[in-house]
This record gives structure tokens, sequence and C-alpha cells, in this order.
């Protein structure tokens, strides 16, 4: 048997068994640590080059044999980077009798003290370490500045003392939230890694590779995606210095000083190099020039132009710039040496928002709550909209356990009436309701929430051939590109109004977990020469955003008019053109699925037709009669009734054969409101009764083979029920 004491260090693996682990855990796998003696759950000294630290071992069978994962907390308390080598030693646990703690970033204030207090849990730890905590939601790093004995547990007997003053021992001040910390862009992270870490952490290789290293990286994606936190994560990962500049800092009124404020900022990243330049909002100082009337920001983009790439060395810093406005920022700064790599934040994917909601609901007292429901009824939320919804529904629970008498009261809270404090799945409804997503504010996508097929009443062929040519490319888009299949091919339903075909589509994303962005005919329509073209191409962008998002063309014909028609113009005939050039222009790889809806099919041109753009034509029909009383009780639900089944058989009996879904939904309505009438005036509870249903089919009479049909009693209810009506003796209307 070999033993091994010297292990490779290498990040932790993103594995369900790492759910829920503390900051300083360290990662072995099974079988090493078996033969070399390591027990689980148990406390390890980890000997580096310059620096040791203690960490809590937990076993991982996916980590190679020679290696042991270490996160990047622990790998600034030893001073050591990925692919170093490290020793081990097994260590005897003991519980610390006193300890000092001070943070490393910022001072704290008195009144912040408790609630750091409270954010400690149990952690292993040794004289010097850093460890972070989260605290009202954000991370703070603190450091163990004295402590008796030299090392061991943090426990709930600790005599624990939390200075407010800034430490001055810390081992190097960089930003608290790492690569763990951020969920639902691991492909992001995974770019990053690639392109900025191992420069600022290997720059030997480029040096015999005989090029340069990228110099700087721009971040672009919609607000609240999480920009700033990966160039945050990414200073903690490299171990490097994190410097922010914003416009406003920079910008001063006194000629030459904004100038001089900007190379300031590079020449302290310089000296404390390696360094991580940060630029937030880079679209402030570095718009179009072209577009740009003032001076002040033409000087300001010069002067960043230059230190970018200027005559001299930079030396060893990274820039980080982000925007959510790509297009507006000035070419030259975009070009290869100053950006090299231009990296998109998407919006998280269903797995993604459910790791969202995992790190922000972890220290909140849930019960009952379904992380993954959640995760698949915030499509369409970023990062930053999913931790307003966990604080939504904290705010809820708080109301409804304690009622807004009690917390606005002055007297503190009991550790007892704390404890009972509970957030459930009631609180995150009631959350949901009240609080906007950015994507909803800006009106995309139109629609948020999610819509299950099976709450779409028949239509059982637009729906197979809805999953076969839209859910399972989305889903599946390995087996279609291993058969040279493109995905990119959109979907158009035709058939009268009200059948539900805008529902269909929502359902056919809702099921592929991808969003829904809905667009209709005024969307594009303007009197400016252009603008409507214009409108087309920022719509495709919108989308490209969102991807892998549904795109629904609402009433199409009113925008993909048939050129060759005597009624259409040379404006709509513009708009057509753009159209089918953006369509034409996707790939499999932008994630971009197109659908279409239209009453009159007849109407739009054939250029849209062929395959490689609507590939498929589905028909959406009026429901038949065979399916009326099952949409009757979808929309009666849990109200209230004292109709009997047979009774809404009956009625549906005495429908047209086939009646779309609005008229359907437009018959109940008439009942309902027939029934709130009822209520108003006998002041009773709700709930629907035989008279309501007689008023509702004489208010409905238009949906009935004749008007001698809405003469409606009891006994014919019952006759209706029993005999088979004469087709041949009623006249359709």
């Amino acid at each position: 048997m070999i033993t091994m004491t010297e292990f490779t260090c290498i990040a932790p693996l993103d594995h369900e068994t790492h759910r829920g682990s503390v900051g300083n855990d360290v990662y072995m796998n099974t079988q090493a640590a078996d033969e070399n003696g390591f027990q689980s759950r148990s406390p390890l000294r980890i000997i580096g080059e310059k620096n040791s630290t203690v960490a809590f071992l937990r076993l991982d069978p996916n980590i190679p044999y020679d290696s042991i994962g270490i996160g990047s907390t622990t790998r600034i308390n030893v001073q050591i980077q990925l692919g170093e080598k490290v020793e081990l030693a097994q260590i005897d646990a003991q519980a610390f009798v006193k300890v000092r703690l001070q943070p490393t970033a910022r001072p704290l204030q008195p009144e912040e003290i408790p609630h750091v207090q409270a954010a400690i849990r149990d952690i292993y730890l040794s004289k010097d370490d850093h460890f972070t905590v989260s605290v009202l939601g954000e991370p703070l790093e603190l450091q163990v500045t004295r402590c008796r004995p030299q090392h061991g547990w943090l426990t709930p007997n600790t005599e624990i003392e939390i200075l407010g003053k800034k430490s001055r021992r810390s081992i190097i001040e960089v930003p608290a939230v790492s690569f763990d910390d951020i969920g639902g862009l691991d492909e992001t992270i995974e770019a990053i890694k690639e392109i900025a870490v191992v420069p600022l952490i290997h720059p030997e290789i480029y040096v015999k590779s005989g090029q340069e290293p990228p110099r700087g990286i721009l971040l672009y994606g919609p607000p609240g995606v999480g920009k700033t936190l990966l160039a945050r994560a990414l200073a903690r990962e490299a171990q490097c210095n994190f410097i922010c500049i914003s416009g406003p800092e920079i910008v001063s009124a006194h000629y030459g000083a904004s100038e001089s404020a900007l190379r300031e900022k590079f020449a302290e990243a310089k000296r404390q190099a390696p360094s991580v330049i940060y630029i937030d909002e880079i679209d402030a100082i570095a718009g179009d020039r072209k577009n740009s009337s003032g001076e002040l920001e033409k000087r300001i983009l010069t002067e960043l132009l230059i230190q970018m790439d200027g005559f001299e060395d930079r030396g060893q810093v990274l820039v980080v710039g982000s925007t959510n406005l790509l297009e507006t920022i000035d070419p030259a700064l975009l070009r290869a040496g100053r950006f090299d790599r231009r990296i998109h934040v998407p919006y998280p994917d269903v797995k993604g928002r459910e790791r969202i909601l995992e790190i922000h609901s972890k220290n909140m007292p849930l019960e009952e709550v379904s992380l993954s429901d959640w995760s698949k009824k915030t499509v369409g939320c970023t990062g930053a909209d999913i931790a307003n919804l966990c604080r939504h529904a904290s705010g809820e629970g708080l109301r409804r356990i304690f009622g807004i008498q009690r917390l606005t009261s002055p007297e503190n809270f009991s550790e007892d009436e704390l404890e009972d404090l509970r957030i459930c799945t009631e609180d995150f409804e009631e959350a949901f309701l009240k609080f906007t997503p950015w994507a909803s504010q800006a009106r995309r996508p139109a629609t948020m929430g999610r819509i299950e097929m099976d709450s779409v009443i028949g239509h059982q062929a637009a729906k197979k051939e809805l999953i076969d040519h839209l859910v399972h490319p989305i889903n599946n888009p390995e087996i279609y590109d291993s058969l040279g299949l493109s995905c990119s091919g959109g979907v158009l339903l035709h058939g009268p109004p009200g059948t539900g075909k805008t529902m269909l589509g929502r359902a056919a994303a809702s099921l592929a977990n991808v969003q829904f962005m809905a667009v209709s005919g005024p969307d594009f329509l303007s009197k400016w020469v252009g603008e409507s073209e214009r409108a087309v191409r920022e719509m495709f962008q919108r989308a490209e955003e969102l991807a892998p998002v549904v795109l629904f063309f609402d009433e199409f014909d009113a925008i993909g008019r048939n050129r060759d028609s005597s009624e259409g113009s040379q404006h709509s005939s513009s708009v057509v053109a753009q159209l089918l050039t953006m369509m034409d222009g996707l790939k499999p790889s932008d994630g971009i699925y197109l659908m279409a809806s239209t009453n009159k099919a007849e109407l739009i041109d054939d250029a849209f037709l062929r395959p490689g753009r609507f590939n498929q034509s589905i028909e959406v029909g009026a429901l038949t009669n065979d399916l009326f009383y099952e949409f009757f009780q979808m929309q009666i639900g849990t109200i209230p009734s004292t109709i009997s089944n047979q009774e809404w058989i009956a009625a549906s009996n005495r429908l047209r054969d086939k009646v779309t879904g609005a008229e359907l939904k437009g018959f109940v309505d008439q009942i309902k409101h027939c029934s709130a009438r009822r209520c108003i005036e006998e002041k009773t509870e709700v709930c629907l009764k035989t008279e309501d249903l007689e008023h509702g089919l004489r208010a409905s009479r238009h949906l009935f083979r004749t008007v001698a049909s809405v003469h409606v009693n009891e006994e014919k209810l019952e006759e209706w029920s029993e005999e088979q009506d004469d087709e041949d003796d009623w006249v359709i209307l």
C-alpha cells in the first residue's frame, strides 16, 4: 500500500454532495483517504510552501486519486494556487475557548455586529485564517486575529469577540464573493476561468507560448444577471487585488482631472499587480464618439484607450468591463488588444434558477417549499429578481406570523417568537404576485409564469406536433445535431380566433423550460422611414439576450403580409424583407426558436412558409362537443357549485358541434356574472346554482343550435341527458 502525503490542489467539483458545506471544507477521493488513514468529517492541516491552515475533510469519489478539492477561501489561507502541491496531516479536533474576529475589507458599524454574531456557524479554523459569513444576504469576510488554542471549532460555548475595526493582518484584500456564491452561470464561469484566471495565476505559460495573454474582458448582458459578481469572484479566485472604477468617481469639473484620476487607477493597479480593474457600466464613460457631443467624455475615452494599450506595458493587470448596452460602446474599445474577449452573461436556465434559489434561501427558515417548482415558475427572472423574490417572501412571512402591529412595536423579539418564524409556499405565492421582474418591466418577455400543457383542453394533434418540432429539439439538441438536423426552423399555428394558439405557444415554451417572448405587429410599426426595420433588428437582439427563448409573433399576417397583394405597401414590404433576413441569419446556437399565429394563413407571404423559416404549419381548430364538459370543469375549478355533472353534460349537448375556447370561457363567465349578481342581491355565500346556468344559457344563445333551445327548465335538462338530438331537426346558425 502506497501512503500519499502530497496532493495536487484542484477546485471542488460542482456536485450535489457539496451542497450545504461550509467555506473551508476540502474534498478528497474516498479510496485515497482510506489508504492514507484520513477520516471523513475530521480536521486536517494543509501545508503549502508559504503558509498552512486547517480545514474540514469531506469525501467525494469523483475527486481524482492524487488531488484534493480546495475552495477559494482555503486557498487564500494557504496562499496557494490551483495546480500547486500541498501536504496533509491529521490533527486532533478541539474547540476554541476564546477567539477575536475582525473584518478584512471594511470596518463594521456597531449595529452590524449583532447580525455578524448571529451569522457565525460551526467552522474549524486556525489563527490568521479568513472565512466568510452571510450577513443580511451579503457575503462578509472575517479573519481570526487572536484565538486560544491555535486551532479549533467555533462552538456555542466559544467566547467570541468581534471588533468593528478593519484587520491590519489580512493575508490579501479581495472581494468576499466567490464563484461558489454565483448560481446559474456555470458555463460563463468556466469561460472566465480559462480566459482570465489562468493568465493571472500562470503568466509564464503565455511567455513560453510566445503570445500575450488576454488583457481585457467585456461582460455584457441584461441588468441583474451577475456581471459585477463575476468580476469580484474573478479577483478572489485569482487572489489578486480588485480595483473598481465607476463613472462619477473619475468625472471632474476641472480640466484634466478626470484623465489624471483614470491614470492613477491604472498606476495603482500596476503597483499592486496582479490586479483586476473593474469598470462598471463602461458605456457611461466609453460611449461611441460619433454620437457624443461632450468633450469631457471624449477625453476620458481617449485616456482609457491609451491606458489599455499605450506605449508602456501595464504589467499583470486585467481590465474587466461590464455593460448592458454593448451597441453603444465605441468600436475602438472593442478591438483586439483592448477588450480581447466579449462574454455574454445570459439569463439563468431552470437548473441555474434552482441553484440561485438555494443560495438565497439557505439562511431562510423554509417549511415545505419546493425550490424545484419555483425554479420553473420564475422563468424570465434574473439572479437579482430571484433574490428580490426571496426578500419579498421573507417579508410576507413576517407579516403573516407577527402582524404589522407587532413588527412596528419597539419591543424586541424574544427567542421563542423567532423560533416560530417559518417561510412557506403561501409566502412565496404572495410575493410572486407583488414583485415585478426587470424583464417584465421592459416587456421582454411579454408574459411571466408557467402554463402546463395539460391546462390546454383538447388540441391533441397540435400538442403532439409542437412537442415533436419544438420541445424535443430544444431539450435534446445533441440528437438533432448528430443527425444533421437544424432546429432553427419555426412553427406556424393557424386557426379561427379564440382557439388558444398563443396559450399553446406558452405551454410549449414552459414544457421546454425556456422563456416566452410575444410580439405583435404594432411593436414594429412607425411612420418614420427605417424605424420599423430597426425595431425588427432590435427585437431579435433582445431575443438573443433572452436565449434560449421562444419568439412568438402574434397575428403574424399583420407583419408578414403577402407582398404580391394589392393591399401591400412599400413600407410593409421592407419590414417583410427585414424579417426574412433576420430569420435566415439565425443559427441553432443562437437559441432563438420561432413561432407565429394567424387566423388568415392565406395572407402570409409565401417566402415565410418555405423550409428553414416556418418549417411546420399546424392547424388549431375549435373544440369539439365531447370536450366541452372537461373545459367547463377546468374553468369552474374549486368554486362552490350545486350544478350537477348531469346538468353540465346536458348543457354541453345543446351547444354547437364546434365552439372555440374563448367562446366557451365567455359562456362560463356569463354564469359567474349571474351568480355574482344573485349573491349580492340575496346576500348569500358564493355558489353556482342551476338558475345561474339557465341565465347563462339565455345570454349565450349564439352558441346553440336554435334559438328555441334557450328555453330551459329542469324537466328538459333531464330529457336532454337521456335523448339524442336529431341533427336534421335543428337549423345550424
